[in-house]
């Protein structure tokens, strides 16, 4: 899945699941870089998993950060999460 498609995804799940206005615009959009991370480092499933895993967290006007939705990211793509580094970049 493109991370274009995951976003709409995300909103077009938020939308069916709260009545409230639940994925903005805004929403959208703040998930691109994590979106671009699983796109170019997982797999198709990875990304639907992510995608529900976000929607999952929503609710009550809460909404995971993208630091929160990167977590999720890095369980699903590297067995046990990220790898630890030297603390250089990403």
């Amino acid at each position: 899945m493109h991370p274009e498609t995951a976003a709409r995804q995300l909103k077009y799940l938020a939308d069916t699941r709260f009545e409230e206005d639940s994925a903005s615009h805004w929403e959208e959009y703040a998930y691109n870089d994590v979106f671009d991370y699983v796109y170019e480092n997982g797999e198709r499933q990875h990304m639907t998993d992510l995608v529900g895993r976000i929607c999952d967290e929503m609710g009550d006007g809460c909404r995971p950060t993208a630091d929160e939705a990167q977590m999720f990211a890095d369980s699903l793509v590297t067995e046990g999460g990220r790898p630890l580094t030297d603390g250089g970049e990403k």
